[in-house]
């Protein structure tokens, strides 16, 4: 074999490799969740937030909000929904369920089974005996899907633990 066969044959290789490299790509992740307002279009978010963030609350107000998750994985998944506000006492005030269920005053959860598309029915609403002290706060209604579970319960990252480096398709 002569050396010019040689290189040809091997640039030929080289060029194989890289053609085929090229081709595989990086690989994407699957998206593990998405979202419906409707249960029929799914997206990887939210295309609206689920309350007005512009309206004013008084004490003894709720409302309320439905959407659809749908839990493309093979492991269950928890969604939760956490109130986020500026003011304590204000995120105090409020008080969040979903499906009817409420589990602690600024944070619920829901488990969501591998590929279950499910309707959550989110509901906030003031505390009749809110104070004074809330009426310039304003609280944002962040919802967040967990779909490691690692937290021995849920809500544990509304308490400050568990790191929102956790979390998967937030939602303002």
């Amino acid at each position: 074999m002569s050396h010019s066969t040689t290189v040809a044959s091997g640039a030929v290789f080289a060029m194989l490799v890289v053609v085929l490299l090229i081709g595989a790509g990086p690989s994407r992740p699957l998206q593990s969740v998405s979202y419906s307002s409707d249960g029929q279009t799914w997206l990887p978010a939210l295309p609206d937030s689920l309350f007005n963030k512009d309206i004013r609350w008084v004490p003894g107000d709720i409302r309320s909000s439905t959407f659809h998750v749908f839990n493309h994985t093979e492991e269950d998944g928890r969604v939760q929904l956490i109130i986020d506000s500026d003011d304590p006492a204000f995120g105090r005030a409020l008080v969040v369920s979903i499906d009817g269920v409420e589990s602690s005053p600024e944070c619920v959860s829901l488990v969501v089974a591998a590929g279950e598309k499910r309707r959550v029915d989110a509901t906030v609403g003031m505390t009749v005996d809110a104070g004074n002290e809330t009426q310039k706060s304003t609280a944002g209604v962040d919802l967040v899907v967990q779909w490691d579970n690692q937290d021995t319960a849920p809500c544990l990252a509304a308490a400050g633990i568990g790191g929102r480096d956790q979390r998967e398709g937030a939602q303002p």
